[in-house]
């Protein structure tokens, strides 16, 4: 089970170039939540969707994507196959973020 706390003090302390990556044993995918999401957006093609739940946009990867992030990025944790931490070579930043969470509420929230 997804732990809603944990992911809430990745995301409100990323620094700017952490990607983190939740394993969802249910459907088999990997998770990214808010700045994660985004960031991850810009590095692979992935689906997007907004958690209700955690009041972030999600990004859903298969193994495919991970692979390609395993890649591209610095591993800095891997626990298993239910966590992964990457980090990027340079600061992205949010100054996007906002409009990019705004579209994803508007486009895959609430129905």
């Amino acid at each position: 089970m997804l732990n809603k706390e944990l992911v809430e003090q990745n995301e409100c302390g990323n620094d700017g170039k952490t990607v983190n990556l939740y394993f969802d044993q249910m459907t088999g995918v990997y998770l990214a939540f808010g700045l994660s999401a985004y960031y991850t957006t810009m590095l692979v093609n992935v689906f997007i969707s907004y958690s209700e739940l955690v009041g972030m946009p999600v990004a859903l990867l298969r193994r495919v994507h991970v692979k390609m992030l395993r890649q591209s990025l610095q591993k800095v944790e891997h626990r298993q196959k239910d966590f992964y931490r990457f980090e990027m070579d340079t600061v992205i930043g949010e100054a996007g973020y906002e409009r990019w969470k705004e579209q994803a509420l508007e486009m895959y929230g609430r129905l």
